[in-house]
């Protein structure tokens, strides 16, 4: 179970400078979904901004507990996982499930929230190929009808499959971070920025009204950034590249196949909320270029997409889909 390890104030002042209290930027840290949280208010009183951003932190911390997989909270992923039988969910969690449920049956079982058992079977392969039985138990079990999900009152409640885990992978901390930002605006925040290990939620217009400044990393054969934009009520995430030093690559497993995507080195997805951005850069990573593409035209909000593809040896193809529309600092020369 993940616990909530640090918090660190961070006031940004040039030094010896006399800034309002109207005026002061806060920054808090903590661990999360086993890696660093980190959320920025500014346009608050310095007491109004820690609260504010204390309270996003601690939203992001009860998700990340709530969405562990094997986790003990009532009502959460954990207990999903551990019982046979019906389960009331915590109402955050079948807000999850519904929304996850949506991208499995929008990649027509691609990805979605009920991999769990073919991520563990490849994390715990090292490196071979997990035994072709195994691997075909754990996609039927990753089938997006895997789950039931019965809508009464007072709460939604949930069923798995025998043989069928459910997984916060590539969508858990976007939806963590939308909530967050909901508490923030909730306590009247219009101007912050919100990030887990890569995954970046932007509220407001950033410390000049420009937007929130954020970059997309080198991928695998380049040793340059490959493009600096700004985010304004936008998200961002970014599959198929380790996001932080300290944190390990998720090899995407397409859940129709139980095989590995290939083909496909980076995608970088902007759109309005993170849970979307993260879950459409983990789909359209696996399901390719040709197919993402064919798909993305039904989306409303019309996301931001960039690929990169190739096998992560020199320079990799670069494809883009309303890419141009984001506000971008010049490219790095190559």
């Amino acid at each position: 179970m993940h616990k909530l390890i640090t918090i660190v104030l961070a006031i940004a002042l040039p030094l010896g400078s006399a800034v309002p209290a109207t005026a002061q930027p806060v920054r808090l840290e903590a661990t999360a979904f086993g890696t660093q949280a980190e959320v920025e208010v500014r346009g608050l009183s310095r007491e109004e901004a820690t609260v504010a951003a204390r309270d996003a932190l601690h939203e992001i911390f009860d998700i990340g507990q709530l969405l562990d997989p094997d986790g003990t909270i009532a009502g959460g992923l954990g207990i999903l996982n551990s019982t046979s039988g019906v389960v009331d969910l915590e109402p955050r969690v079948s807000n999850f499930l519904r929304r996850g449920l949506q991208f499995c049956l929008w990649t027509n079982g691609a990805h979605g929230p009920l991999g769990g058992d073919l991520y563990r079977l490849w994390q715990g392969a090292q490196g071979e190929i997990p035994n072709p039985n195994d691997l075909r138990d754990a996609v039927i079990g990753a089938q997006c009808n895997a789950i039931t999900l019965t809508f009464g009152e007072p709460v939604i409640r949930g069923q798995l499959k025998p043989g069928s885990r459910v997984e916060a992978i590539a969508m858990g901390r976007g939806f963590a971070l939308d909530s967050a930002a909901d508490v923030l605006i909730e306590a009247g925040v219009d101007n912050a920025l919100l990030e887990i290990g890569g995954v970046r939620r932007a509220i407001g217009g950033g410390p000049d009204g420009q937007g929130w400044l954020a970059t997309i990393p080198a991928a695998p054969g380049q040793d340059k950034p490959m493009d600096r934009i700004f985010l304004r009520d936008q998200a961002l995430a970014i599959a198929g590249i380790q996001p932080i030093k300290r944190e390990p690559v998720i090899r995407l497993v397409d859940q129709r196949t139980g095989v590995p995507a290939t083909g496909v080195v980076m995608v970088a997805t902007v759109t309005e909320q993170a849970m979307d951005a993260e879950a459409l850069s983990a789909s359209l990573f696996v399901t390719g270029l040709r197919e993402g593409q064919m798909r993305l035209g039904g989306l409303e909000p019309r996301p931001s997409v960039l690929w990169l593809l190739g096998l992560g040896k020199g320079d990799p193809l670069e494809s883009t889909f309303r890419w141009s529309e984001l506000t971008r600092m010049p490219r790095p020369r190559h």
